[in-house]
């Protein structure tokens, strides 16, 4: 698990620190604040913690980050000061700190052509993958970054790594991809049906390099290699979950909302393992109310809590009033829900950007998001009493 991260110049950053909860952490911010960039450091420094491989120097890691870092922000120039707030001296220096107390940081200059790396030794808590998944949903754009006949440079002219990372991890392999049994892990079973059941169907890798969305559902079915076993039926064992198609054929996953293919991502990661609370690393979400239906959102809330119940860390950032309060309606701490909000504010005359972190949302009553469905609440009010006589 992630405990901290400490930023020193870097992008929109000054000096940031800020403390995660192990369960939900929500980042909320008005535009220009660096929601993004916050994610795509702790990311970024997520990947530097990964263990090296015995193939790998040091100094071959180092530079496999910081070309990680200059992709997945995408400055003009390709080189590592233009990550740094102009005219600043100081060196700027990223760390994340684990729940065990170890760190891993990285640190570079305005001329540094790579970064320097520093871990504490028996580190565990982050050297996990991580998952970045950013605004716009990918499943659609996966053919078109991995085509054969598609120039990879202009690919990476248009994608950054955010993107790129996301696509690679959804075409591995999953169950789904098999007509077998559902055998996820037992504790995400209910996750995994109830994101079909959200969008009517999934999604699938298909021969053609492509996301295709099947309609359908979860059903359990009798296995007949298991009904002829009595024991298995005195467990009630001779059943298993299959997906059964229904509604016909499928569709090129562009022919559906975007909304869906976003839960579809979601379902996907779960599916082939990239999503494996315990045994991956933090997911970092980016706005996943983008594009989504405000109904579909309580349910999304509701499966995060589920995820972060079983041990997965996660970190989103929003703009959405929606999408805050389900997190403050749904939590239940009689399940040990836990949900800590970030709030990024830039100073009125300065660019220096501050972080307010708690854990009550009623303390998030002076944020730009409160303030403006307040304004609209109180708009409202004013029309409909236009009028009328006191």
């Amino acid at each position: 698990m992630i405990a901290g991260v400490e930023i020193e110049s870097f992008t929109a950053f000054g000096s940031l620190q800020l403390s995660l909860s192990p369960r939900v952490n929500v980042v909320i911010g008005s535009n220009g604040t660096g929601k993004t960039h916050l994610l795509k450091a702790i990311y970024g420094l997520a990947l530097a913690g990964l263990s090296a491989s015995e193939d790998r120097s040091a100094k071959e890691v180092a530079a496999d980050i910081s070309r990680k870092l200059l992709r997945l922000f995408s400055p003009e120039e390709s080189r590592l000061g233009t990550l740094r707030p102009s005219g600043v001296k100081a060196p700027t220096r990223l760390s994340l700190v684990s729940s065990d107390d170890t760190r891993v940081a990285i640190s570079f200059g305005n001329r540094s052509e790579t970064v320097q790396i520093e871990a504490d030794a028996g580190s565990t808590g982050h050297e996990l993958q991580p998952v970045f998944i950013p605004t716009k949903e990918v499943l659609s754009l996966v053919r078109g970054m991995r085509h054969p006949d598609h120039d990879r440079a202009t690919v990476e002219m248009i994608f950054d790594d955010g993107y790129i990372d996301l696509a690679e991890l959804l075409v591995r392999p999953g169950f789904e991809d098999e007509a077998s049994s559902l055998a996820e892990d037992p504790r995400l079973s209910s996750v995994v049906r109830e994101l079909v059941d959200l969008v009517g169907g999934r999604y699938r890798w298909t021969a053609g390099s492509a996301f295709r969305f099947e309609p359908g559902r979860y059903e359990e079915k009798a296995d007949p290699t298991r009904s002829k076993s009595k024991m298995a039926q005195a467990y009630q064992d001779a059943t298993v979950t299959r997906f059964v198609p229904k509604g016909g054929s499928s569709l090129a996953s562009g022919m559906t909302a975007e909304g869906y293919r976003k839960i579809g991502v979601l379902h996907r990661l779960l599916c082939n393992g990239s999503i494996n609370p315990g045994t991956t690393g933090v997911l970092l979400w980016d706005e996943p109310e983008a594009n989504l239906n405000p109904k579909l959102m309580k349910k999304v809330v509701q499966l995060l809590l589920e995820l972060s119940r079983n041990g997965q860390q996660i970190i989103l950032a929003t703009h959405d009033y929606v999408l805050l309060k389900w997190f403050d309606l749904l939590m239940d701490k009689g399940k040990e829900d836990h949900v800590r909000f970030h709030v990024l504010v830039k100073a009125e005359n300065s660019a220096a950007i501050t972080v307010h972190s708690t854990d009550d949302y009623d303390q998030l009553v002076n944020t730009g998001i409160a303030k403006t469905f307040s304004e609209l609440y109180d708009a409202e009010i004013e029309r409909s009493l236009e009028g009328v006589s006191l």
